[in-house]
C-alpha cells in the first residue's frame, strides 16, 4: 500500500469518527513516519521545530488515530494498523465501519446534496460514504451525447491519476470542444470507484461571467469547507487542496484576460495568476482543470512533461465532427462529409452551427452546400468575432496579410508586407499568440489560414475599407494591399474577386454615380498628398487598382511624386 492510499483511508476515518480531517503538519507527520523517518528528519522535512513536532503534533496525532482506528496506534505499528483495517474492510462499503454513524453522518456535512444538471448521470441524494465523491455540477452542460476524444480522456486521466498532475490546462479556439471535454472528464473520475486514489469532492464552474476570485473562492470553500466561506482566502483553499482529495475545474479563464495581450490577466483579476501559481507550484493532493482560449503566462512558466502542470491543445476532432454530421441527418458521400469537416477545421461547434444552415437551406445536401461556396453563416461569425475582436493591432493585420495572400506565407515575406516596419521578434511573438488561439495553421516556418477562416478575415479586411473609403479617414487602406503583383497568378483571380471586386461593388452600391464616385476618389488622392509621408504605403496603388476596377477615367489625376507599391494593371495616366 502506498502512502496516497493509507491517507486517503485514514483522512476519511478521523472526519468519520472525529468531524475533521488532519491538519497540513499532521499529514507531514503521518508521512514522515510511513517512510520511518525520525522525528527529527520530519521537523528538517517541514521547516516546524523538534519541540512542536515531538512533543505538540505527534501525541495528538496518535491519540486521534488510536481513536479512530479502535485500537492503541503509534509510530512503530502505524502501518500494520492501517492495512489490518483495510483488510477487515476488503469487501464491504467503508461507510459501514459502524453501523451507529448513520445518524450521526446524517448530520455531517456527507449529508449535502448533490447537483446534477439535466442530462447528466443521476444519483439520489443520501448520505455519502467516507469513500464516496461529494459532486457539484453548477451549471455544466448536458454531455450524456458525446463523440469522440477518447485518447485526450484516456490521456488527461493518466495525467491526474497517474502522474498526480495538479493543473492541467485545456486550450483550444472556441467551440473545439474543451467544456463537454472538461465535464466528460469530471464524470469519467466521479465513476472511477475502483481507483485507488479516488476524488472526495468534484465542482465544476464557469467563468464566462469573469467573477473575482474572492467570489469563486467563497463560492468553493462553501462546498470544500463552509467554515471557511467567510474567509474566501487562496491559503484556505490551498488547505483544503491538501486536506481532501479534490477535482476543480474552471471553465472559460479567457473572460478574465486582457483583449490584445495573450495570456495576461485584466486589471482586477491579476490575483486569479496567484491562485495558478500556488495550486502549480506548491504540494497538495488535488487537480485543478482548467479550460481557456489562450494559454495562461502561469501555466507556460510551470508546465512541463516531468511536471506537475500540463497543458493539453486540443485541434478539431474528425471523429467528432463526423457523428455530428450523422446525428443530424446530413446527406453526402464519405468525401463529401470530409470536404465539410475540413472547411471548418473539423470544428464541432462551427459543424453544429453549418449543419442547421445546411438542413434548412440545402434540405440536407452537403453537396448543393458546397457548390454554393459560402461558408460563412451568423453564427460562425458570431464565434469568429470573439476571437477577432481580441486581438492585439499587429495581429489583426497578420490576419489581413494572410488573406490577401492566401496561400502558405513565411515570415520573412509577412515581414516584408507589414507597414510600418515590425522586427522580427516582434513578428514571431505575434504568429506564437495566433498560432495558441488555433487561428492560423503553421507548417515549417510557413502560415496560413483554414478556409472559414480565411472567409471571415476577407470578409472584415473588405468591410474595414469599404468604411474607410467612405469616410476617408485611412489606416487599413494605407498598410495593406488590396492587390499583390508579386502573387502568384493562381491566386491573383482570387485577390481580384474577392477583395478588389467586392470594395467595388460596395462603393459603387453607395455613392450610386461615377460623378460620385469620382469625387471620392479626388478627395481620397488629395489627402494622399497631404500625408505626412507621401513614398510610403499602399495607398497609391490600391487607389490606382479601385479607380481602374471602378471604370474611372485616370488621366486627369495626379499622382506625381506618390510611390506605387503592388499596382498591377497596365495603366496611362498623367503626371503633372
Amino acid at each position: 500500500m502506498d502512502f496516497e492510499q493509507a491517507l486517503q483511508i485514514t483522512n476519511e476515518l478521523v472526519f468519520t469518527r472525529m468531524g475533521r480531517r488532519l491538519s497540513p503538519v499532521e499529514v507531514a507527520v503521518l508521512q514522515g513516519c510511513w517512510q520511518e523517518q525520525t522525528y527529527d528528519q520530519i521537523a528538517d522535512a517541514t521547516g516546524y521545530s523538534i519541540g512542536y513536532i515531538n512533543r505538540t503534533v505527534a501525541p495528538k496525532l496518535w491519540q486521534t488515530l488510536s481513536d479512530s482506528f479502535g485500537e492503541k496506534t503509534g509510530k512503530k505499528n502505524l502501518r500494520f494498523v492501517v492495512e489490518r483495517y483495510l483488510r477487515k474492510q476488503a469487501n464491504q462499503s467503508i461507510a459501514q465501519i459502524d453501523s451507529g454513524l448513520k445518524g450521526e453522518l446524517d448530520s455531517q456535512r456527507f449529508a449535502t446534496e448533490v447537483f446534477v444538471p439535466s442530462g447528466l448521470e443521476s444519483r439520489s441524494v443520501a448520505p455519502a460514504t467516507p469513500s464516496s465523491c461529494q459532486v457539484d455540477w453548477g451549471d455544466a452542460i448536458d454531455v450524456s451525447v458525446f463523440y469522440g476524444r477518447q485518447a485526450d480522456l484516456k490521456l488527461l486521466t493518466e495525467w491526474i491519476q497517474t502522474d498526480h498532475c495538479r493543473l492541467v490546462a485545456l486550450l483550444g479556439m472556441g467551440g473545439v470542444g474543451k467544456t463537454a471535454l472538461s465535464v466528460k472528464l469530471a464524470q469519467l473520475l466521479n465513476q472511477s470507484v475502483v481507483s485507488d486514489r479516488p476524488f472526495h469532492f468534484i465542482i465544476w464552474r464557469s467563468l464566462r461571467h469573469a467573477p473575482l476570485l474572492t467570489e469563486l473562492l467563497t463560492d468553493l470553500l462553501s462546498f470544500f469547507a463552509p467554515q471557511f466561506a467567510a474567509q474566501p482566502e487562496l491559503s484556505k483553499f490551498l488547505q483544503c487542496l491538501r486536506q481532501s482529495r479534490s477535482l476543480v475545474l474552471l471553465d472559460g479563464f479567457e473572460a478574465l484576460l486582457e483583449p490584445g495581450e495573450i495570456g495576461r490577466f485584466q486589471a482586477g483579476y491579476e490575483n486569479y495568476g496567484e491562485l495558478l501559481q500556488l495550486v502549480g507550484e506548491t504540494g497538495h493532493q488535488s487537480c485543478i482543470v482548467i479550460t481557456s482560449r489562450e494559454k495562461l503566462a502561469e501555466v507556460s512558466m510551470l508546465e512541463g512533461i516531468e511536471s506537475a502542470v500540463r497543458s493539453l491543445r486540443l485541434e478539431g476532432s474528425p471523429e467528432t465532427v463526423q457523428a455530428i454530421v450523422q446525428d443530424k441527418g446530413l446527406v453526402g458521400s464519405d468525401e463529401q462529409k470530409c470536404q465539410l469537416g475540413n472547411l471548418y477545421g473539423n470544428n464541432p461547434l462551427a459543424l453544429k452551427i453549418v449543419s442547421t444552415s445546411i438542413q434548412e437551406l440545402f434540405e440536407g445536401s452537403i453537396e448543393s452546400f458546397l457548390l454554393e461556396e459560402t461558408l460563412l453563416s451568423n453564427g460562425i461569425r458570431r464565434l469568429l468575432d470573439q476571437h477577432f475582436n481580441r486581438l492585439s493591432s499587429l495581429e489583426q493585420s497578420i490576419m489581413y496579410w494572410l488573406a490577401v495572400n492566401r496561400e502558405w506565407t513565411t515570415s520573412n515575406e509577412l515581414q516584408a508586407d507589414i507597414v510600418p516596419p515590425i522586427s522580427k521578434a516582434r513578428l514571431l511573438e505575434a504568429l506564437e499568440a495566433l498560432s495558441l488561439r488555433s487561428l492560423i495553421e503553421k507548417q515549417t516556418n510557413c502560415y496560413t489560414q483554414q478556409a472559414v477562416v480565411m472567409e471571415y478575415v476577407v470578409e472584415q479586411f473588405t468591410e474595414g475599407l469599404v468604411n474607410e473609403l467612405r469616410t476617408t479617414e485611412l489606416s487599413l487602406f494605407l498598410n495593406h494591399a488590396i492587390l499583390k503583383a508579386t502573387a502568384p497568378t493562381k491566386i491573383q483571380p482570387n485577390q481580384q474577386t474577392d477583395i478588389l471586386q467586392t470594395i467595388a461593388n460596395q462603393l459603387s452600391k453607395q455613392f450610386g454615380s461615377l460623378a460620385a464616385l469620382e469625387q471620392q476618389t479626388l478627395q481620397i488622392l488629395t489627402k494622399l498628398r497631404r500625408s505626412a509621408d507621401r513614398t510610403a504605403g499602399y495607398g497609391a496603388g490600391n487607389l490606382l487598382n479601385l479607380m481602374h476596377r471602378l471604370g474611372l477615367d485616370m488621366t486627369n489625376y495626379d499622382f506625381s511624386n506618390l510611390t506605387v507599391w503592388q499596382q498591377t494593371c497596365a495603366l496611362l495616366f498623367c503626371i503633372r
